[in-house]
């Protein structure tokens, strides 16, 4: 079975299925609901789930995206503590929303943002949380309605891409809101106000994990004519996206139980992970057999896109400034400010002493960083290479292939001035002005030939993002083996 991935759209034309010159503007737009009202041939299905996958998905260009669609006005997600102090809080109390809740747009609701403009007729947004449920329900009344104009593949092929669609969606609602209600019809855009019952958790992921179970039935292992459907969601796909929400239920975010071996949503997230892995036995981390082999897996956007470790990516447009591609935002993000970048991304002292070394043990007393140790960086696992950089080392792009990077802090002293009895004065200076608050910082993912432009500083880097990676399933298996208490298992899937 050849690698089955998916790949979030950029934009349509990524896809290889940009529109013919008769294509109507308006219905790629996805803010009319008049637009909505005949999903009458193939054509139309496919520009429309092309839209979902655009929209759903626009702001994941960088590894660190946690969620499918950013909260406006929210840097952190609950995952029942609502993630950082100053965010306000689901209240408990309520067991109901209203649609005018939904759609609530003032800052000083904990709504804020997150579900869009009120379901009204018009225009609205198309990157809210429930517009996108919208549109996916939307998407299977109207597939449901045409059935008789579509071979009954294609229009199983296209409930799946849905289900799967409206699963991400609906698992990130409850990440950050925890209850949510639970719509799988079209609600009227003229309603207000109408209570919509909040659904338990559990009730969430039952839908959720349904959703990706039918998903799976529908969508094929791999797609037919690649070139032309390459990033479609598969059968893998969805059984990995439900190995993740039965994994999240059972782990303490949300399971009070979570230490007892014999709790039954581990046993469910075990399954659920047994079934993913054995999905896909085409995937693994076979051939991954150097550092630098695993450096490029990560970051060469040349080859990335036949990655058989890859189960979904996030395909980004490389070196263009055409409308509507998007980039990726991490290499920018972790050059140092030397370099042209956006100033790097600092390591914790406790992440560097956690590395193995070379070896396979750890740092001991006197060895590590946080015990003054300035060769901190010797006989490690080759790994830390790729991983982090520090002063002194050669970390290269397209137009200096060998540049080394320098970000020492040091003090310097001033002279005072001719006031009498003034003592002089102490302040700082970083070497090459990259002031960052660490001596190591993050270079994973970094393409050894991003171009630096001064007009674009590293922002028209086409690397891919993987949103799901077999590295990912495999430790969820091995958690659930070690939650369930098979050791022996837990330890066999690690090594693999």
């Amino acid at each position: 079975m050849k690698t089955t991935k998916l790949l979030y759209a950029a934009t349509l034309f990524m896809l290889g299925l940009t529109c013919t010159t008769s294509c109507s503007d308006s219905f790629l737009d996805m803010k009319q609901d008049g637009v909505y009202d005949q999903l009458d041939s193939e054509t139309k299905v496919n520009w429309y789930i092309n839209s979902l996958y655009n929209s759903l998905y626009n702001g994941f260009n960088s590894p660190d995206a946690t969620v499918v669609y950013k909260p406006k006005n929210r840097n952190v997600y609950t995952e029942e503590a609502w993630g950082a102090g100053g965010q306000k809080k689901v209240d408990s109390r309520r067991n109901y929303f209203t649609l005018d809740d939904l759609g609530s747009s003032t800052d000083n609701d904990f709504y804020a943002g997150y579900f869009g403009t009120k379901l009204e007729a018009g225009k609205k947004s198309p990157d809210a949380a429930w517009h996108q449920i919208r549109y996916c329900n939307i998407a299977l009344e109207q597939i449901d309605t045409y059935a008789a104009h579509f071979d009954e593949t294609f229009a199983n092929q296209a409930r799946g891409q849905v289900y799967f669609l409206r699963a991400a969606q609906m698992f990130d609602l409850v990440r950050i809101f925890g209850a949510v209600p639970i719509v799988t019809t079209v609600i009227s855009s003229e309603a207000h106000g109408e209570q919509l019952p909040r659904s338990s958790v559990s009730k969430n992921i039952e839908q959720i994990a349904n959703d990706l179970t039918l998903a799976a039935t529908l969508l094929p292992d791999e797609w037919p004519n690649a070139a032309e459907n390459y990033g479609r969601a598969t059968k893998g796909a969805a059984l990995a996206l439900k190995s993740r929400v039965l994994l999240t239920y059972a782990s303490p975010i949300f399971n009070k139980n979570w230490n007892d071996p014999n709790d039954t949503r581990w046993q469910m997230a075990l399954k659920a992970a047994q079934e993913a892995v054995n999905s896909m036995p085409d995937k693994s981390l076979e051939g991954i057999t150097s550092a630098k082999a695993w450096a490029d897996m990560l970051c060469n956007s040349s080859k990335n896109t036949d990655n058989s470790e890859a189960i979904f990516v996030r395909l980004l447009a490389g070196n263009t400034t055409e409308s509507g591609a998007v980039h990726n935002g991490w290499e920018n993000s972790i050059r140092l400010s030397s370099q042209g970048g956006g100033g790097g991304k600092p390591v914790p002292v406790e992440l560097i002493d956690a590395f193995p070394k070379a070896d396979g043990t750890f740092p001991q007393e006197g060895e590590r960083l946080a015990d003054g140790n300035i060769r901190f960086m010797l006989d490690r696992d080759p790994r830390f290479y790729r991983t982090f950089a520090f002063s002194g080392e050669k970390w290269g792009y397209k137009q200096q292939d060998n540049d080394t990077v320098w970000a020492y802090r040091y003090m310097q002293t001033y002279k005072p001035s001719e006031v009498p009895g003034e003592e002089p004065s102490i302040g700082y200076n970083y070497s090459e002005n990259s002031n960052i608050a660490s001596p190591v910082f993050i270079r994973k993912m970094s393409d050894p030939a991003a171009s630096y432009e001064d007009d674009d500083a590293f922002s028209l880097s086409g690397v891919n993002i993987y949103e799901y990676r077999y590295a990912e399933l495999a430790l969820n298996l091995a958690e659930c083996y070690a939650a369930t208490g098979n050791v022996d298992e837990c330890k066999n899937i690690l090594g693999k």
